[in-house]
């Protein structure tokens, strides 16, 4: 992580809320004196989060899905992050997207703790973009490929 970690960089943290927001938060720490900003959804959990934006959850309707699309990319424009990373759940993919191909925006996905033996969904969709893949599972890196890498349990 350290070759993407250069210079005065802004940090956006992507995930939905609950576990994966959990496991954001532990890997916080690795981007301690940086500005950051998270993405997430808006529950009794997450409520009152400091640098946090908060859209509704995107995969209950396809008005939401809309809406939020449109909410992250406003987001996206405002923070102009030169980072963003992840730890999953459908809410990481668009922004992943729209960071890669309109800002260049260098992505880091560290795929859940819970997926030991497959891939996740998610996981899935951002490989294939994503700049750094870690897993916590040795036993996903002949499920993903040459790109994932395994470095132990993060959390």
């Amino acid at each position: 992580m350290s070759e993407l970690m250069q210079g005065n960089l802004k940090i956006g943290l992507v995930c939905s809320a609950g576990g994966h927001l959990m496991e954001a938060l532990q890997v916080l720490k690795a981007f301690e004196g940086y500005p950051y900003f998270v993405i997430t959804y808006k529950e009794k959990a997450t409520a009152d989060r400091e640098n946090t934006y908060y859209i509704r959850n995107i995969a209950r309707s396809p008005m939401a899905f809309v809406v939020g699309i449109v909410k992250m990319l406003i987001i996206l424009l405002k923070e102009k992050p030169d980072i963003l990373f992840s730890t999953g759940s459908e809410i990481a993919v668009p922004p992943f997207y729209f960071g890669k191909f309109l800002f260049r925006t260098k992505l880091i996905y560290l795929e859940s703790g819970a997926q030991v033996y497959r891939p996740s969904l998610t996981g899935k969709f951002v490989y294939p973009i994503s700049d750094l893949f870690l897993v916590q599972w040795e036993s996903l890196l002949k499920r993903y490929g040459p790109k994932a890498k395994y470095v132990g349990g993060l959390i």
